[in-house]
């Protein structure tokens, strides 16, 4: 059993594309599915369009391991030089400065929990930019920051315990090291383990943790309920298969196998062939490997 995402070779708004890519990792051997398209931007699905994506699944033995909610920004949110959200008149986000944005925002993750519930998913993960130059420059802003997070994370929590699905938070490879441990201590220490959690993804932590890429997974080892595998050279989000680059393997295997996390490994690679049944096919051996890696260590 394996996870790939659904937009494994890019997010495709035709209904016939969809199908077929998730035809493609059926075909490929993978059991389950990650949520992934319209992972950004305002986009709402309808109740209808939830019902067709689960038929689809359905149809071709494949279950849904999480959503990739969106945080409904799509654009940097930011202003470093003013410390002003630059598109609070037409952006959706749950940290706008602008209350109704925001609760716009709160709508749109809420969407994303339904379809969710919808696919049997269990969990919705869930991008939280840090504005940490703005920060630096300005103590008040963190506050008001913060504040609005807050806001939106307590209005979510019922609707998502409700619906027994979990929100995850992952971490962000734009994120410095020490601002990304900052957020982390904030929201575990606010919120219950039955409500958030951590999506580790292993190219985000190659890239902001250079000299200790499993920090996060080790010191939120009890709150790892998502991952999002790949690898990259710890430079840039390159999101190519395991073992391709420069994350360490060897070391997590370990760490994610004492974590509740529960396999299938969840891969989330990008496709850079034109063939994607050959692509598939390595994927499928890359991932296997690794959750051979962890197999070992929890038996």
């Amino acid at each position: 059993m394996l996870v790939m995402t659904s937009d494994f070779h890019g997010t495709s708004k035709s209904t016939a594309e969809i199908k077929n890519a998730l035809s493609g990792i059926a075909r490929a051997g993978f059991s389950h599915v990650h949520w992934c398209h319209e992972w950004t931007g305002d986009y709402v699905y309808s109740v209808h369009e939830m019902i067709q994506i689960r038929t689809w699944c359905d149809e071709l033995g494949l279950k849904v391991k999480g959503v990739h909610a969106s945080d409904g920004v799509g654009r940097k949110p930011f202003d470093p030089l003013t410390g002003g959200d630059v598109f609070d008149r037409d952006t959706k986000y749950y940290v706008s400065m602008n209350e109704y944005n925001r609760l716009a925002g709160v709508d749109l993750i809420k969407n994303r929990v339904d379809l969710a519930h919808t696919l049997d998913a269990g969990a919705i993960v869930l991008h939280f930019s840090l504005p940490w130059q703005v920060f630096e420059a300005d103590k008040n802003y963190h506050e008001q920051f913060f504040w609005r997070a807050f806001k939106s994370f307590d209005e979510l929590e019922p609707y998502c315990t409700t619906r027994n699905i979990r929100l995850c938070i992952e971490n962000l490879g734009e994120t410095p090291r020490a601002w990304s441990i900052h957020q982390f201590d904030l929201l575990f220490k606010r919120y219950g383990a039955d409500y958030m959690g951590l999506c580790f993804d292993t190219g985000h932590a190659n890239m902001a943790c250079r000299e200790n890429c499993l920090e996060y997974a080790e010191r939120y080892n009890e709150r790892l309920f998502m991952i999002h595998v790949h690898d990259n050279q710890g430079e840039g989000d390159e999101h190519i298969l395991p073992f391709e680059g420069t994350f360490n393997w060897e070391g997590f295997a370990p760490v994610l196998a004492r974590s509740p996390y529960e396999l299938p490994v969840l891969m989330e690679p990008s496709c850079p062939a034109k063939d994607d049944a050959v692509w598939l096919g390595k994927a499928f051996q890359a991932g296997s490997r690794f959750q051979d890696m962890v197999l070992k260590v929890r038996n």
